[in-house]
């Protein structure tokens, strides 16, 4: 389903675990088979703005059980969705679990929450990089 188009407080939603995946990861549906237990939504950064995305996922995650984010590794697009998912669960009231994935070279690789969060300071990265 397409997120934008699915009713925010719906059946599919309220008390539901949730995936949120780029729409791109269609093509290779294979890789939505380790989420089974989760309703999946789709969503594509290069279509809609990702402003639109947090204030959905807030009013879904005002209902719903926890948040899986899964997307391409690498897409400047898509990281934008582990960012908002991350502000919507700084922002929301009711905290929730919230896991994050990439897809690498035919693999799902967990990321942590931190690796997200240094990803958006580039001078933190830079730092990095010389002590290595």
């Amino acid at each position: 389903m397409e997120i934008m188009s699915t009713n925010a407080k719906g059946k599919y939603i309220r008390g539901k675990k949730l995936l949120l995946y780029g729409s791109c990861i269609d093509e290779n549906p294979e890789f939505l088979a380790d989420f089974k237990d989760y309703t999946p939504l789709s969503f594509c950064p290069e279509k809609e703005h990702i402003n639109m995305l947090f204030y959905k996922l807030i009013t879904m995650m005002s209902v719903a059980k926890e948040l899986v984010v899964l997307t391409k590794d690498g897409s400047p697009h898509c990281v934008q969705m582990h960012y908002i998912a991350q502000e919507v669960l700084r922002y929301s009231e009711k905290k929730f679990p919230l896991r994050h994935f990439v897809i690498n070279d035919g693999r799902i690789i967990e990321v942590s929450p931190e690796d997200i969060k240094l990803s958006r300071y580039l001078s933190k990265i830079k730092k990095l990089r010389k002590s290595i």
